[in-house]
């Protein structure tokens, strides 16, 4: 049985190099540039925010499309904004016997691919902590989670291989709680690109919380008119993170020390994309919480707010780097229609 780790960037790298060194007929299929990163640095480095470091050699990488030919298991782990490309790709060599893992963040991404391809079995995966390259081919991961996947007897192995690492993994009958669960807390992925500093800094600031909060609610709304349950992915239920973050800072502090437990340094992906110029999955979280509540006649102001200000961010019109009390005047000022 092989695998191809589909998109391989800085998640891809980091759960397909534990694959590897744990025998699993693993492929990365990436971009030449980080192909060529890994064989100047020797190896895949892997780092962790409880102080983990390791190298793994060797890990087959591979630059062209043709690879997808050979799977019987394809792990996509490419940004949603490549999913278009992706599915063109897919079609023209994806075996129909192969099993497709999406593991976007945010909604829709899945859907376009199951769409795209009704001849195969298309499933959605989470990677709930987030992974950044660094020094060339160092993976950090700077936060805590485990991996959900769906039960299937492909990935049996490979659930194996993560857990003998020290990765969580869990394969789940049902996702879909997950996958609104985890929509929940990656609404503070633009936030954190906008502040441009490390989230634990960001969260420690009751400004950029509140702004957090309102489009979380926002959420929260839309699915409760459409009676849809979020997971509960850390030690409160959804429905009272909100009110955690807007607790005043020496009470959060206090209060939320297990969701402050992360790497000081640790940044959002979508910080990584704005930095590196490149286009932002925010259409597929904060907008696609606008857009979704919108379609029932519900409001999402906030949401709505943060989209268009990455917006700005990506053409150019705007800095990142916001503080928190302009941005939550900015995301407030749209709220009440000035």
């Amino acid at each position: 049985m092989k695998t191809v780790i589909y998109g391989a960037g800085s998640i891809g790298c980091y759960i397909g190099a534990i694959l590897y060194q744990h025998q699993i007929n693993v492929c990365l299929l990436g971009r030449r540039r980080l192909q060529d990163e890994i064989e100047s640095a020797g190896g895949i480095y892997l780092s962790d925010y409880e102080g983990g470091n390791d190298c793994v050699k060797d890990v087959p990488f591979i630059t062209t499309p043709e690879v997808l030919s050979t799977a019987d298991t394809i792990l996509i782990t490419l940004k949603c904004t490549a999913i278009d490309s992706a599915i063109s790709e897919l079609r023209q060599f994806a075996s129909p016997s192969a099993l497709i893992v999406c593991m976007q963040n945010g909604v829709g991404a899945v859907e376009l691919v199951q769409q795209a391809l009704p001849n195969h079995k298309v499933l959605t995966g989470i990677t709930p902590f987030n992974v950044v390259q660094s020094q060339g081919a160092r993976f950090h991961r700077a936060t805590e989670g485990a991996l959900h996947l769906p039960i299937h007897s492909s990935l049996m192995p490979l659930q194996q291989a993560w857990q003998a690492y020290g990765l969580g993994c869990e394969l789940n009958e049902n996702l879909t709680a997950i996958v609104w669960g985890k929509l929940l807390l990656n609404l503070n992925n633009a936030i954190n690109a906008l502040s441009n500093i490390p989230l634990k800094a960001q969260l420690e600031q009751r400004p950029y919380r509140l702004v957090l909060a309102q489009c979380q609610l926002e959420l929260l709304a839309y699915c409760r008119d459409r009676n849809i349950e979020l997971a509960k992915l850390t030690a409160v239920s959804p429905g009272m993170i909100p009110r955690l973050l807007k607790l005043p800072d020496w009470l959060f502090k206090l209060v939320a020390q297990k969701m402050l437990a992360i790497d000081p340094k640790a940044r959002s992906s979508m910080w990584e994309d704005v930095q590196g110029g490149r286009k932002t999955e925010v259409e597929f979280l904060n907008g696609a919480v606008a857009r979704l509540a919108e379609s029932q006649g519900m409001q999402a102001p906030a949401n709505r707010a943060i989209t268009r200000l990455i917006k700005e961010v990506e053409s150019g019109q705007r800095q990142s780097g916001i503080n928190g009390k302009d941005l939550l005047k900015l995301t407030r000022t749209t709220m009440s229609g000035e």
